[in-house]
C-alpha cells in the first residue's frame, strides 16, 4: 500500500477506505466515526455492506448502497470509487438523503442513547447472532457487553430458559413481535423477574433482524403484589378482608349452582366484650387479642377473614360435620386464654354457623351467619 497516498488521505475529512478485492486495507477516522466502529474491526475484514461488496459493480463512478452501522441500522450511503492501483480502490462515502438521515451524527446520538439507557438493549445482526449489547443488559448478568455478542447472549441465561428464548427470537425473525415475562436466576444475582420484548426489523434487502429490550421488573412486580395483597387483606392481622370475603362467597355460589361444589358453610365469630378489653387494657392489648384470634383461625386450615373490628368469618367447604359441631370447634379454637404480657386473658366468643345455598346472594349469606351468631349470643345471655 502506497504510504504517501495514505498520508495524503489522512488529512481529508471525508469518510474514506482503501480496499482490495477481498478486504479492507485502511480506513480513516471519519469512516470509523460514521459507523461507530474501531479501525481494527474494519481493517482485514469486508466492509459491512448489505449484500456484500462487489467491486466489479462498484467500478462506476458512484452507487448507492446500504452500510450497516454498529447499532445494526442500515445507512443509505453513496460510494464513489477510484482505482488508485491495479489492485486497490479508494472508496469515498457520503450519506444519501441527508434530510432523512440527519447525517452520521444522528446515529452517534442513537448509540449514545442506547448505551446509557437504564434498560437492557440487544440488536441482532444475522439470525440469532447479536451484534450489539448495551451496558445495562450486560451488567444485569454481571458481564461486559462483549461477553454477550454473537450467540453468547443466550448463554447468559440459565440453561433451562435458553430453549424458550431461542423460540421467542426465532418467532421475532418471522416478523412477529414477541413479549414475555420470565423469572430467572443468574450466577451473579438473586432471582430476578425480567420483561423481555423482541421487535422484528426488516431491512431494505428484506432480511429480518430484531431489536430486543430486557428490563428488570423485580421490584415493580413485588410492589404490585404487595399492593394487590393490601387491597384484599387486613393490615393488622394479615387475614383476607371483607372485600375478599364477598368475592370468595360469590365464587362459592357460582360453584354451588353448577354442582362443582357440594356443600359450603359460613361461620361468623364475634369476640365478646372486646370494647372492655380495649378500655381497660389499652388498644395494644386489643390488637394482640385480634392478632392471636386471627392466628388461631388460620391454624384450622379454613379460609379465614377479618370482617370488621372484632368480627371474623370463616368459609367451610365440603365438610361432613354439622353446623353445631363446627360452631363448637370454632368456639373452642378461639376461646382459650391469650397471654397479654405476663397475664393470661380469658377470651370468650359468640359463633354462628349457616349453610350457603346456591340461590343466596353474597350479602344474604353474610346476614344469615351474622343472625346465627346474634341468636347464639342472645341464648348465652339468657
Amino acid at each position: 500500500m502506497d504510504e504517501s497516498l495514505v498520508r495524503y488521505l489522512e488529512v481529508l475529512q471525508r469518510p474514506l477506505a482503501l480496499v482490495d478485492a477481498d478486504r479492507v486495507l485502511w480506513v480513516n477516522n471519519a469512516l470509523t466515526d460514521l459507523l461507530a466502529t474501531a479501525p481494527e474491526d474494519l481493517v482485514g475484514s469486508t466492509l459491512p455492506i448489505a449484500g456484500g461488496l462487489n467491486l466489479d459493480r462498484l467500478r462506476r463512478s458512484s452507487t448507492e448502497v446500504a452500510l450497516r452501522h454498529a447499532t445494526g441500522y442500515l445507512l443509505d450511503v453513496v460510494i464513489t470509487t477510484t482505482l488508485v492501483s491495479p489492485t486497490t480502490w479508494m472508496l469515498e462515502f457520503a450519506i444519501a438523503d441527508y434530510d432523512d438521515h440527519k447525517s452520521a451524527d444522528y446515529f452517534r446520538k442513537l448509540q449514545a442513547l442506547a448505551d446509557n439507557l437504564p434498560i437492557g438493549i440487544l440488536i441482532s445482526e444475522t439470525g440469532l447472532r447479536v451484534g450489539y449489547v448495551n451496558d445495562s443488559l450486560a451488567s444485569l448478568f454481571g458481564l461486559i457487553p462483549s461477553d454477550m455478542l454473537g450467540m453468547s447472549w443466550l448463554d447468559a441465561f440459565p440453561e433451562v430458559d435458553r430453549g424458550m428464548l431461542r423460540g421467542l427470537a426465532l418467532t421475532a425473525l418471522t416478523g412477529v413481535p414477541v413479549r414475555t415475562t420470565m423469572v430467572v436466576k443468574t450466577e451473579h444475582a438473586d432471582q430476578r423477574t425480567l420483561d423481555i420484548a423482541l421487535i422484528p426489523v426488516t431491512s431494505r434487502d428484506t432480511s429480518v433482524s430484531f431489536i430486543g429490550t430486557i428490563q428488570d421488573v423485580t421490584e415493580q412486580v413485588a410492589n404490585e403484589a404487595r399492593l394487590s395483597f393490601e387491597v384484599d387483606h387486613d393490615s393488622l392481622t394479615g387475614l383476607a378482608n371483607r372485600r375478599r370475603l364477598e368475592s370468595d362467597i360469590s365464587d362459592r355460589l357460582a360453584r354451588l349452582s353448577t354442582g362443582e361444589l357440594g356443600v359450603a358453610m359460613i361461620g361468623f365469630c364475634d369476640i365478646d366484650n372486646f370494647k372492655l378489653i380495649n378500655d381497660t387494657l389499652g388498644h395494644l392489648a386489643g390488637d394482640r387479642v385480634l392478632i392471636e384470634v386471627a392466628h388461631r383461625l388460620q391454624e384450622t386450615g379454613l379460609a379465614a377473614y377479618r370482617f370488621a373490628g372484632d368480627e371474623f368469618v370463616v368459609l367451610i367447604d365440603e365438610d361432613t360435620r354439622s353446623l353445631e359441631e363446627i360452631e363448637i370447634m370454632l368456639t373452642d379454637t378461639i376461646s382459650n386464654a391469650i397471654a397479654i404480657g405476663t397475664a393470661l386473658l380469658s377470651v370468650n366468643t359468640s359463633v354462628g354457623v349457616a349453610t350457603i345455598e346456591a340461590q343466596d346472594t353474597a350479602s344474604e349469606v353474610i346476614r344469615k351467619a351474622d343472625r346465627a351468631m346474634y341468636d347464639r349470643k342472645q341464648m348465652r345471655a339468657s
